[in-house]
């Protein structure tokens, strides 16, 4: 299915654009974005034995076979600590961050690993809108 071109929109003296992705879900579409891999929480314990400073973010379940995370290769264990640059402050927004965005998308992950800041390009993959977690916000 083709989906029209990003539509601009006047609004006083700002833009707001209103993308295919935030068209589609709006109307309650049936597929977000999907990445193959579980987010739990991050410890202060886990953050020390990573040598993290501060306990933020979430800690990587093992990616799904053949999934945008595996094809990514994070790998179980892995902590992603910010999406296209935002800092992720809680695990339980992972799920709902990576769902806002429509399948196909690249995303940035930075993730940490080995005491160490990893960026990784994750283009994601389509699941089902109705079966993720709702959003926070």
């Amino acid at each position: 299915m083709r989906r029209p071109a990003a539509i601009a929109i006047l609004v006083g003296a700002l833009w707001t654009v209103a993308s295919p992705a935030t068209a589609v879900h709006a109307q309650g579409a049936a597929d977000c974005g999907w990445i193959g891999v579980s987010a739990q929480p991050m410890t202060r314990a886990f953050a020390a034995s990573l040598g993290m400073n501060e306990p933020y973010g979430a800690i990587f379940g093992a990616p799904h076979p053949d999934s945008p995370a595996a094809r990514a290769h994070i790998q179980a264990y892995d902590v992603v600590t910010a999406i296209n640059g935002a800092p992720l402050r809680s695990w339980r927004d992972f799920e709902p961050r990576i769902a806002a965005f429509a399948p196909r998308t690249t995303v940035y992950l930075t993730t940490w690993r080995s005491r160490q800041s990893i960026n990784r390009q994750v283009v994601l993959g389509a699941g089902k809108c109705d079966s993720m977690p709702k959003s926070p916000h």
